[in-house]
């Protein structure tokens, strides 16, 4: 494959000369400690199996439309009945279920990991694939153990035809492209709409670090739930402009514009800021926390914030955890959201974030004057007492 680099490129000839452009490779980019220790093809399986995990099982038929998609929570017999050939088993939201799979996302630190997904855990034994796609998002596939084989477009699609009648968006006809084997350890970057096929040839594991491509009207309708939900005094358009060439049908130009600010003129203010952080930060898979039992035993009842700053107590933020800030139009103010909970600093104080944003042990004293926010950030397992070596 002709793109296949000596080394990760930096993150200012990543944007430049890869993001959204065209794809690469890069041999080894993972240590082996590091793919040693990510979710096996057994946990896989058994996270197949709970009712709050995405899972999905693809089986390969003789024919294109003989090909199957079902979706978990699955019962463990099928494991027995699916043979050694042909099929592969994908589990979303894997790195929200196992720690030191999330921590593969620490290897991303060149992207804009607050658009980062998830990532994406997919087993395959010797011919298992999902068929030639595109996705509409950025992608990093790691190669864990085993070897597959690639086949990546060398362009962008601009016209995607998907063969019919089948539960699955498998393309109808074959694409031009590189054909590449990656092992243990390799990283192959596609960016959106190119069309790419992996197919192992002998039982493997890819890690698929995705990224968050959503639609304009998904994040239209996302944004307009937030308004009513937080805005206390929704504007209403009332023809605030109009005149007589408003009367009785006709729209004037001016009459547009004036609309358009009105629909517009939200995305100036602070609220907009608030929201933005706030959808890419929150986790996109919800979970079940109504179960008090559960709640209870995943908080230690000494995880009182006072009593952890006064003990001088490390804690560090989850690698699952996303996180993002940004100013608000308040000068020397940052709205910061990191996983579901939203929150505003001043500059000065932002040195937190950036101790959080490290994903490696801190202090608790440094959030001696923002008890609360260390509070809340504690009680919502944003930031966990890191664990002693």
């Amino acid at each position: 494959m002709s793109l296949i680099l000596d080394s990760l490129p930096t993150t200012e000839e990543f944007f430049r000369d890869f993001w959204n452009k065209k794809p690469f490779v890069v041999r080894g980019m993972i240590p082996k400690e590091i793919t040693g220790a990510l979710i096996d093809e057994d946990h896989l399986a058994g996270l197949s199996l709970e009712e709050d995990v995405k899972s999905r099982l693809v089986r390969k038929g003789e024919t294109q439309r003989d090909w199957t998609c079902d979706h978990g929570p699955f019962d463990e017999t099928v494991f027995g009945e699916l043979g050694e050939e042909d099929w592969s088993l994908l589990v979303q939201n894997t790195d929200q279920f196992h720690e030191e799979t999330a921590a593969l996302l620490t290897y991303f630190n060149f992207t804009p990991r607050w658009l980062l997904d998830d990532i994406m855990v997919s087993f395959s034994p010797k011919g298992g694939t999902v068929g030639a796609h595109t996705d509409s998002y950025h992608v990093f596939l790691v190669q864990g153990k085993g070897e597959r084989r690639w086949k990546v477009a060398h362009d962008a699609l601009k016209n995607e035809d998907y063969i019919e009648d089948i539960p699955l968006k498998i393309l109808r006809n074959t694409f031009e492209g590189d054909d590449i084997t990656v092992t243990e350890g390799d990283v192959i970057y596609i960016p959106p709409r190119f069309a790419h096929q992996g197919v192992s040839l002998a039982p493997s594991l890819t890690y698929s670090v995705g990224f968050l491509g959503p639609s304009l009207s998904e994040m239209l309708s996302e944004f307009g739930h937030y308004i009513e939900e937080h805005h206390h005094d929704i504007p209403r358009y009332l023809g605030q402009n109009l005149s007589e060439s408003a009367v009785p049908f006709q729209v004037a130009p001016n009459h547009i514009n004036d609309l358009k600010s009105f629909m517009t003129e939200i995305f100036d203010q602070d609220y907009f800021t608030k929201w933005l952080t706030h959808y890419f930060c929150a986790p996109h898979q919800t979970y079940d926390d109504t179960d008090d039992d559960a709640h209870d035993d995943a908080h230690d009842d000494d995880d009182n914030a006072t009593d952890i700053i006064a003990g001088n107590i490390l804690l560090i933020k989850p690698p699952a955890v996303k996180l993002m800030f940004t100013p608000l139009n308040v000068p020397q103010k940052y709205c910061i959201s990191a996983g579901d909970f939203t929150f505003e600093l001043d500059f000065s104080d932002l040195f937190l974030v950036n101790m959080m944003a490290q994903e490696a042990p801190f202090s608790a004293e440094l959030f001696t004057n923002h008890p609360e926010i260390l509070q809340n950030l504690l009680d919502r397992n944003i930031l966990e007492i890191a664990p002693c070596k």
